[in-house]
């Protein structure tokens, strides 16, 4: 096999698609089209001679010269990414590629204004980010495909590092609030959009309701916290939120709900090993300083 510039692209970009099982997901997170991540997988497979990749439902999922490969080829490109970004690490300097994954409502309240404030600084830094549940952090950063994630503290991660950021409580968000503050059973009369199960908050939604013995009136799942607060703004369903993308949606009441089960802790995280400097050091300093503008209290560390 060539090893050629271009070589290297096609295979990261290989193992990006092995790794997320959907082109669409891999063209998000390695900034491509999925018609040019589609064309590297294409020229790969002609340049091995084999397919790599086959249909399975609605995603693909590796043939068996696929999984040779990812086996072969995955821990090479991690330790190719280790040893740039030790070099670049040295003397702190704000350089290179910093990869970034987020939920989706820290990524738009708190990352964007972050990074754009760097990027206007380090004129030599590139950026990447992409929106990814939780569990997708995690393992993004346990596979080398992201630096740094911004998800919930969790009480046990191995191969995971992690600062407590702040606390955020989860609110009823509604176009029609006559109080601002409430108790957990009264959620039984309110009409919910929630997100699907497969979204943290939403298990913590759940187990929060059912350790008090409420049954929710569920109308609509979604996958998306924007989609949530565009149906409560126009109604007629409410939704439970995190309160800092409550904050700033238009056309909706927010509510506390008298619940600690529904308060959740925000965390940079990242993988053991790694060290917060250069660009991660930065960007956890830029990070900090948007949280306390949002007017939020940050966990001492």
């Amino acid at each position: 096999m060539r090893t050629q510039l271009a070589d290297l692209r096609l295979l990261r970009s290989f193992v990006m698609v092995a790794r997320l099982g959907a082109v669409t997901k891999a063209a998000t997170a390695l900034n491509l089209t999925q018609p040019a991540l589609s064309q590297h997988l294409r020229e790969l497979n002609q340049i091995t001679g084999t397919a790599l990749f086959e249909k399975h439902g609605r995603g693909i999922i590796l043939t068996s010269a696929g999984s040779l490969l990812l086996e072969e080829v995955g821990p090479l490109l991690e330790q190719l990414d280790l040893s740039l970004q030790t070099i670049q690490a040295r003397g702190e300097q704000v350089r290179g590629t910093l990869r970034i994954g987020a939920i989706a409502s820290y990524s738009r309240t708190l990352v964007m204004p972050a990074v754009a404030k760097m990027l206007s600084v380090f004129p030599e830094l590139f950026v990447t980010a992409v929106e990814l549940t939780g569990a997708e952090i995690d393992r993004a950063l346990l596979e080398g495909d992201v630096d740094v994630g911004i998800s919930f503290s969790k009480t046990s991660a191995a191969g995971i590092d992690q600062r407590l950021l702040f606390e955020e409580r989860l609110v009823l968000a509604s176009a029609a609030l006559s109080h601002d503050e409430m108790d957990l059973r009264e959620l039984s009369s309110y009409p919910l959009a929630l997100l699907n199960s497969q979204f943290a908050m939403r298990r913590q939604i759940d187990l929060s309701l059912a350790s008090h013995g409420v049954v929710p009136d569920l109308r609509i799942e979604v996958d998306d916290v924007d989609a949530l607060l565009r149906l409560a703004a126009i109604g007629p369903v409410s939704t439970i939120v995190g309160e800092l993308a409550a904050r700033t949606a238009s056309g909706v009441g927010i509510a506390q709900i008298n619940d600690r089960g529904l308060v959740r802790s925000a965390a940079f995280r990242w993988r053991k090993g790694r060290m917060l400097k250069g660009a991660m050091g930065e960007f956890f300093d830029r990070l900090i300083s948007e949280i306390r503008s949002c007017g939020l209290n940050v966990i001492p560390n």
